[in-house]
């Protein structure tokens, strides 16, 4: 299983054969020998590359779960302690990793000595079961899903622009007049064409159009500060600026109720202790250090 799991993260026989200390050839036979124990084919192998077959994928988030919980049964065993050990994967947002994450994860490290954290920043949605990550922080309404999110802290996403825009164009009065504004888009909100609101009690989402669009809240950030349209971001990339009056909100009686900052992880029996303390430990400094409301 071991073996099995480490060319499913690699998609390579030779890379995983690296990670594991073992020559190809043993990597190639156990795995071989797994299809032929369960009877079904896991890999597909090409000159070019391995993939994961539809029993691959399914198998492989199994086995990655068994294998994660064997190895803290055991570090434990070993070590005769109910501390956290071991490595842990975390994926979070390039804005909010950069202003929040380092701090909370230089007091975990202090505290927890014996867990190493591997933290990789990205504005896409990754996957969290076929890339490997033990944990996720997103922001937003999350989508339904098999995986678990537990709330870390609320926090509120506006629209908002620089007042020398609001003092030209207007601001707008209801979502329908953000049609005659130009939006700045953030690309992974449903492609950046809709925002949401809550218009009579029901969430609705609002079409908008304008000639910027990225998938960075803090260029977006940049480009409201000067003056360039109207955007919608969250309070923790602009609340400074707000506070500031640097920019100014519009439509706060339509805004979403369901905004917060999750960490979503694999659903599992037993959550590992060390992934469990972290997302206590960013509870605690995140409900203390992030601006949640741009008062």
């Amino acid at each position: 299983m071991q073996a099995f799991a480490a060319v499913g993260h690699t998609g390579s026989f030779a890379e995983a054969a690296r990670r594991l200390n073992l020559a190809n050839s043993v990597v190639s036979k156990r795995v071989k020998d797994l299809e032929g124990y369960l009877q079904t084919q896991l890999l597909v192998r090409t000159t070019r590359k391995v993939s994961l077959t539809d029993n691959g994928y399914s198998y492989l988030e199994y086995v990655r779960k068994f294998l994660d919980e064997l190895e803290e049964v055991e570090t434990r065993l070993r070590h005769h302690t109910e501390k956290p050990i071991g490595n842990i994967r975390l994926n979070a947002p390039i804005s909010f990793g950069m202003q929040y994450l380092g701090p909370a994860l230089s007091s975990y490290l202090d505290k927890y000595p014996e867990v190493e954290i591997k933290t990789y920043l990205s504005d896409r949605q990754v996957s969290i079961v076929d890339e490997g990550y033990d944990l996720s922080i997103r922001t937003g309404p999350l989508k339904s899903s098999s995986l678990i999110a537990k709330k870390l802290v609320d926090c509120r996403r506006v629209v908002c622009a620089s007042p020398a825009y609001f003092e030209q164009h207007g601001k707008p009065q209801t979502p329908k007049e953000l049609k005659e504004h130009n939006c700045l888009n953030y690309l992974n909100l449903a492609d950046g064409k809709a925002w949401p609101f809550m218009v009579d009690g029901k969430k609705t989402w609002q079409p908008v159009s304008g000639r910027f669009s990225v998938d960075n809240g803090d260029l977006l950030h940049e480009a409201a500060l000067a003056g360039c349209g109207v955007t919608l971001l969250p309070t923790f990339i602009v609340g400074d600026s707000l506070k500031d009056g640097k920019l100014e909100t519009a439509l706060d009686k339509f805004e979403e109720t369901d905004f917060g900052i999750y960490a979503v992880y694999q659903h599992t029996r037993h959550l590992s202790t060390k992934v469990r303390t972290l997302i206590d430990h960013l509870s605690t400094c995140f409900r203390n250090e992030i601006v949640t409301d741009g008062d």
